[in-house]
């Protein structure tokens, strides 16, 4: 649900480690980009989705310690393994995908480590209400990938926050369901050629 948040934060944090002088471009892959929720249901278990990335794009200098990241995410592809559910988690009392088809992060990192983002400071757009975000970084790696005859630098990683679905609006069974959502965001970026 507030999966957009993490997603921006992994994917800014798997940036880091670039080998550049300059700022290098990357360009969000939404095959291998997901925002990922989990929620306390009736206060027994979790109810687990993802919610998929329709594009993003970043900049990191690693060399200035600076990145930027904008990620648009589709809560039309909302995906708990229930269909029953998801069919109410797109509809208007929730996520209403019908009037609001996006959800949006903008952010920038705020604290690196061996050159390597690790914190971003940002806003989430989500049912059509705008909130400050704070990611934190699990895991990331930038890397040169070989994959038959894909050959590309990439960087990927997990962020995680957790936030109140209250503060976007999203507060209907609240009695049944936490307002706490924990999202890890799993991101992969491609570095644009120069």
């Amino acid at each position: 649900m507030k999966t957009s948040y993490l997603v921006f934060g992994a994917f800014l944090a798997a940036l880091a480690g670039t080998p550049a002088s300059a700022a290098d471009r990357y360009r969000i892959d939404p095959d291998h980009t997901f925002a990922h929720f989990a929620v306390v249901h009736t206060g027994v278990s979790s109810v687990r989705g993802r919610m998929a990335v329709s594009k993003g794009s970043a900049i990191l200098d690693s060399e200035k310690q600076s990145a930027e990241v904008t990620v648009d995410l589709d809560p039309r592809t909302i995906d708990t393994g229930v269909k029953k559910l998801d069919a109410v988690l797109i509809d208007e009392m929730f996520f209403n995908v019908a009037r609001y088809k996006t959800a949006r992060f903008t952010g920038k990192a705020v604290k690196f480590r061996e050159g390597a983002p690790v914190e971003f400071d940002g806003e989430l757009t989500l049912h059509g209400v705008t909130k400050p975000v704070h990611l934190t970084a699990d895991h990331f790696v930038c890397k040169q990938v070989k994959i038959m005859v894909l050959d590309r630098f990439v960087c990927g990683g997990d962020l995680h926050a957790t936030l109140k679905r209250s503060d976007f609006g999203l507060e209907k069974y609240s009695s049944m369901v936490s307002d706490e959502v924990r999202l890890v965001i799993s991101v992969e970026a491609i570095r644009e050629d120069k």
